[in-house]
């Protein structure tokens, strides 16, 4: 996860760590996690807003920014509470759980987790397949989204291959995602 870095989509402070199941607290369950909430506390509520207008989402831009910086579950967790909100037949939905799952591929890949990586894999292709068959344009929220899930089918074949880091990510080779727009 170290050498990971791009520049941010936001301010908002990273966790003081990166989950990593079974290596310190649970973040939302454990009263030590980076998330915790007491019971009774106000939990963080999205808000969704219309893909054309995405640089108006803080969740997304900052599930973008820990995706970014190797925090796959909290990333998987800020994508996941906007997911919740979308129609989860439609491309935005269908594009976001490509994010979900990619994010938490990489969590597995990084845990050594080989049928987790298989599995998810498998899963988010055909979300982005989805995604790529309706989108007018490949940029989508900001995303090149074809030239990223290229890039995220090329890191794949390489760890497959035996080619890049397979325990630790791989800074040069990883998708990174990268808005504009």
């Amino acid at each position: 996860m170290d050498g990971l870095s791009r520049p941010r989509y936001c301010e908002t402070p990273f966790p003081p760590y990166r989950y990593v199941p079974g290596r310190g607290p649970h973040p939302t369950a454990h009263p030590d996690g980076h998330s915790f909430r007491p019971a009774g506390a106000a939990e963080h509520a999205a808000v969704i807003v219309a893909p054309q207008r995405w640089r108006q989402s803080p969740d997304y831009l900052y599930g973008c920014d820990l995706y970014n910086h190797g925090y796959w579950w909290e990333a998987h967790e800020a994508w996941e509470a906007l997911w919740q909100l979308t129609d989860k037949s439609d491309v935005q939905g269908r594009f976001l759980q490509a994010l979900i799952q990619t994010a938490a591929c990489h969590l597995k890949l990084f845990e050594g987790k080989r049928e987790g990586v298989r599995s998810l894999r498998a899963s988010s292709e055909g979300h982005a397949r989805f995604v790529l068959e309706r989108l007018p344009s490949l940029r989508f929220m900001g995303l090149n989204f074809g030239a990223w899930w290229s890039g995220v089918t090329d890191y794949y074949g390489r760890v497959r291959r035996g080619e890049g880091a397979s325990a630790a990510h791989d800074p040069e080779h990883y998708p990174y995602i990268d808005l504009s727009g």
